[in-house]
């Protein structure tokens, strides 16, 4: 079966969360997460607006990250972590995002946690597959339950790093902070 994902931003404490049904403007996206998780995706891209220069916490859930370490992540002290049912549950209200021109060229995806960048330029050359198409790294780093169904990211280049940055702080800025690290990331989908 295939594992459906949900997207939920949460703000620098990991209060105020928002869950995101991946539909812009009333249309609809591909819930599997290697439908969607590409450069360019109408809904990738206007949820990753709302962290261009507002650092905020992301996951990526899938309908089958059930496991009981699943939302355990290393994480600063005091920050609140997600789980399951604020994604899931029969209570979410869920938000969908209006259409945008927010594309990823000339900027950096910052990962204040960890004090690392991706230079999404150099990212693109090196992540584009052999059909001319690019992973968007954000729904793959942010990722919980991947590999658990049909449509996920199950092999290729960066599989090491899927999930690695759930729930870290992240924003999206036209140059990196002083004394930040370049992450060396790329992924590529093996068939």
């Amino acid at each position: 079966m295939g594992q459906y994902y949900m997207a939920i931003l949460g703000d620098v404490y990991g209060l105020n969360c928002k869950v995101f049904d991946r539909s812009v403007d009333g249309e609809y996206t591909f819930a599997k997460l290697m439908e969607h998780a590409w450069w360019q995706n109408p809904f990738v891209n206007a949820f990753s607006e709302f962290l261009y220069k507002t650092p905020s916490r992301i996951c990526w859930v899938g309908d089958y990250a059930t496991e009981s370490d699943d939302f355990k992540f290393n994480l600063p002290v005091g920050i609140v972590r997600p789980n399951y049912k604020k994604v899931w549950g029969n209570r979410v209200t869920y938000l969908t995002c209006q259409p945008s021109d927010f594309t990823l060229d000339d900027k950096f995806l910052i990962n204040y946690d960890t004090s690392q960048f991706i230079d999404l330029n150099e990212y693109k050359a090196k992540s584009v597959n052999d059909d001319g198409w690019t992973i968007h790294p954000l729904p793959l780093l942010t990722a919980i339950g991947n590999g658990r169904g049909g449509g996920d990211f199950q092999d290729g280049v960066g599989i090491e790093f899927v999930g690695t940055w759930a729930w870290h702080l992240l924003a999206f800025l036209d140059s990196p902070p002083k004394d930040f690290l370049k992450a060396d990331i790329a992924f590529v989908e093996q068939r």
